[in-house]
């Protein structure tokens, strides 16, 4: 594995009419990822709720107002609750949310009521939070705005699935790299790029000249936020963001935004 050098991943170096959406620094005109208004605090990516202590020392941070920062807080409670309660349920893990806050309460009683249903019906509170983790990812990793940019996303779907509704195949396919190719390279110093590898596997056959055969090919990395807790990656093409998500090893999502008025499309 060769990894990307010549770049300092601790500084920003994309387009300057950028930096204000993918850099928390107090006093500059910072902008709110979720909503593009003035942003005067910072939000973690992913929010602590979906960590255990002790929390990474270099966790990622983006700009946020302060309604947004605020805004998510209940549902991101009421989604980890509801994991592990799904969790305790089928015993994967035993440990559990202790709080008496409404949002556990809730998270509790649906799952209850999905079990007694015979179905994991999908939650549109879980659905926002993962939309609401996406576009902090991908703002931070790929140094694409979601607001007040040249590339303007919408969502287009959100799909996720809990490890027991899962085969042992599709499991291991969270596993795998993401094939990069000229479509879904990122900016030139994007965050991205500390996940980027050029692999060169050594071919067993021969070609005519009875040289081994390399062909090499670059490859996206996951990004481990805490093992065994939370691992995410994204990338760019040139009409979709995509952005998987995995919570605890037990919740696999994939969120999707698409290009507002694609010009291939003639919007």
């Amino acid at each position: 594995m060769d990894e990307p050098d010549n770049f300092n991943f601790n500084k920003y170096w994309g387009p300057a009419d950028y930096k204000p959406r993918v850099v928390f620094e107090r006093g500059s005109d910072m902008r709110c990822v979720y909503c593009g208004e003035a942003a005067e605090t910072r939000e973690h990516c992913p929010s602590k709720v979906f960590l255990t202590k002790p929390y990474p020392s270099d966790l990622p941070v983006v700009p946020a107002c302060a309604k947004c920062n605020n805004g998510f807080s209940s549902d991101e409670l009421y989604t980890k609750a509801f994991i592990e309660a799904y969790e305790q349920h089928t015993s994967y893990k035993s440990r559990t949310l202790l709080s008496e806050r409404k949002e556990v309460e809730e998270a509790r009683k649906k799952f209850d009521e999905c079990v007694r249903s015979g179905e994991i019906h999908f939650d549109n509170r879980i659905s926002r939070i993962l939309m609401k983790l996406a576009v902090c990812h991908m703002t931070y990793e790929l140094t694409t705005g979601f607001y007040d940019d040249s590339w303007e996303g919408v969502p287009e779907y959100v799909s996720y699935t809990f490890r027991p509704n899962m085969t042992s195949e599709e499991i291991e396919s969270w596993d795998e790299f993401i094939i990069m190719n000229d479509n879904i390279l990122p900016i030139i110093g994007s965050r991205v790029f500390n996940h980027i590898y050029v692999l060169e596997p050594v071919l067993t056959a021969l070609d005519d000249s009875g040289q081994v055969i390399k062909k090499p090919f670059m490859v996206m990395d996951w990004t481990d936020v805490q093992d065994n807790n939370y691992r995410y990656v994204c990338w760019l093409d040139k009409i979709h963001m995509n952005i998987m998500i995995v919570i605890d090893e037990f919740l696999f999502a994939k969120i999707v935004f698409k290009q507002k008025n694609n010009p291939s499309e003639g919007g």
